[in-house]
Order: C-alpha cells, then sequence, then structure tokens
C-alpha cells in the first residue's frame, strides 16, 4: 500500500510515519519499481503497536527499546510485563506530583498563596 493508503488505515499523518521510519521505529518498506515506498500489513501492525505504547505513555525512546527487541523477537512476555509495571509506577509518580501541584493552586485560588501580600492591587 502507498502512503496514503497507509495514512488513512492507521490514523497518523505522513509526516509522523516518516519520522518513524528515519528513527528506526518501523521497518523500511520495500520500493516499487517506480521508487515509491510499498508499505505491508506488517508496517500496520507496527504502527498499531507505536500508537498503543505512547497511548501507554511510553517515550519515543522506550518504544524504540521495545521495538528493536520485539523486531529481532527477543521481547519475551515478562519482559513486557516489567516494562509495563515500571511504567505504571511512573505514572504513579507522576499523578502524586500533579496532585500535590493542584492543592497548591487551590490553597492559591483561595487566597493562601504565600506571596499574596507580594502581589498589587
Amino acid at each position: 500500500m502507498n502512503i496514503k493508503e497507509l495514512t488513512e488505515t492507521v490514523g497518523l499523518s505522513r509526516d509522523t510515519i516518516r519520522f518513524y521510519e528515519r528513527e528506526g521505529l518501523i521497518l523500511p518498506p520495500s520500493r516499487r519499481a517506480n521508487g515509491y515506498r510499498d508499505y505491508t500489513n506488517k508496517t500496520v501492525d507496527q504502527l498499531n503497536m507505536i500508537s498503543m505504547a505512547k497511548e501507554l505513555g511510553f517515550t519515543l525512546k522506550e518504544i524504540k527499546e521495545l521495538t528493536e527487541l520485539l523486531y529481532t523477537n527477543n521481547l519475551t512476555q515478562s519482559q513486557m510485563g516489567e516494562k509495563l509495571i515500571e511504567k505504571n509506577k511512573q505514572i504513579e509518580v507522576k499523578i502524586l506530583e500533579l496532585s500535590k501541584m493542584k492543592a497548591l493552586i487551590d490553597d492559591a485560588l483561595k487566597g493562601m498563596c504565600s506571596y499574596k501580600d507580594k502581589l498589587a492591587l
């Protein structure tokens, strides 16, 4: 399939797909006789996996590590489970940090800001 068909299938932009290709997140496609890229269903699967990993909070660097293991058939279920557990812990820490920030903002909105005396009226 050509790039237009691929973008319609996976819901990603042409630029995003080309970026993933340059970064090695997807395997390079074969070329047609006219030089155009020829994407396969395997590319669709790869792009869907990348999209899912992004939704789960993985960074592009982490996704690249996962895809390299996946493409070489060296990613085990237990390794993937460990990666998900670690990502879950990171998200929990982030939730706590954001909760603290929200509490500070709520206090500031209630007039409990420690700098309220320094603000102009």
